[in-house]
């Protein structure tokens, strides 16, 4: 009887056994390096406030540019040659000086550096005699010009340019001597090319959040040629509109005069 009960209980240890196999084996393992922890073990996400994005903003006040100048308005120098004999004694002197406005317009933009532009300028030049002269004589031209410029731009402040142009006008011839006055207006037309070097500065822009034009420094020197119709005047007495009729004297002729001179032109303005 004692030998069964010694192998019952023997029995029961061995069922036993596989029940506990943790017991058994020890504590389980911690995670290796290779192994990340899992979500649930690495505990709830806590929101992270966000930082606010700076914009970057355009400082105010003036500022330069170097955009295309489109539009310009510029005061004008010219000096003719007379190289004719009848023209020096025309005007009294071989080299005759002019001054005007011209107005400017950027037509046409080919490409990056080539510019096809459009221009109105207007001259007048006079030549007289000095005051203690005992004939007076006065000479003065009125010309309007429409000229159009090939312009290539080979630095930002520096493009040479070819221009041609047309235009119109009148010439006045007056000749003073022992009261009385001979004067004569004829009719003019003429054509001119010419080559020369346009200039600017950095353009000004004084307020960057509104959309102002910028302002800009403008210069040309130019040379060419020019010719014309001849001129023909026929002076004829001058009355000062009183209600004496002026005394009767046939008209003067002075001749065909040839209008061909070389030029040379200087203006300085602003562009915007």
């Amino acid at each position: 009887m004692k030998t069964i009960c010694h192998g019952f209980l023997i029995l029961s240890t061995v069922a036993l056994l596989p029940a506990f196999p943790a017991a058994a084996a020890g504590p389980p393992p911690w995670p290796s390096a290779q192994q990340p922890i899992p979500a649930a073990a690495a505990g709830p996400a806590w929101p992270v406030a966000q930082q606010p994005i700076l914009q970057a903003t355009e400082p105010e006040g003036p500022a330069t540019t170097w955009d295309p100048v489109r539009f310009s308005l510029s005061a004008q120098v010219q000096v003719a040659w007379m190289l004719q004999d009848d023209a020096r004694r025309l005007w009294g002197k071989p080299g005759l000086f002019g001054e005007g406005l011209s107005v400017s317009y950027e037509a046409l933009r080919v490409g990056g550096k080539t510019t096809l532009g459009l221009d109105l300028s207007w001259l007048a030049t006079m030549a007289s005699t000095p005051p203690d002269s005992q004939l007076s004589q006065k000479t003065s031209t009125q010309v309007f010009d429409l000229g159009l410029t090939a312009r290539y731009q080979v630095f930002r402040w520096l493009s040479p340019y070819a221009r041609v142009a047309g235009g119109m006008g009148w010439e006045v011839l007056s000749i003073a001597s022992s009261g009385l006055d001979l004067r004569d207006r004829v009719f003019l037309y003429q054509g001119s090319a010419g080559a020369g070097l346009f200039f600017r500065s950095a353009g000004l822009r004084f307020d960057r959040t509104r959309p102002w034009p910028q302002v800009a420094f403008v210069g040309r020197v130019e040379g060419g040629y020019t010719m014309g119709n001849a001129t023909d005047f026929l002076l004829k007495l001058h009355s000062d509109g009183s209600n004496k009729d002026p005394i009767a004297v046939e008209p003067v002729s002075v001749g065909e005069v040839v209008r061909r001179f070389p030029y040379m032109r200087i203006t300085v303005g602003v562009g915007f």
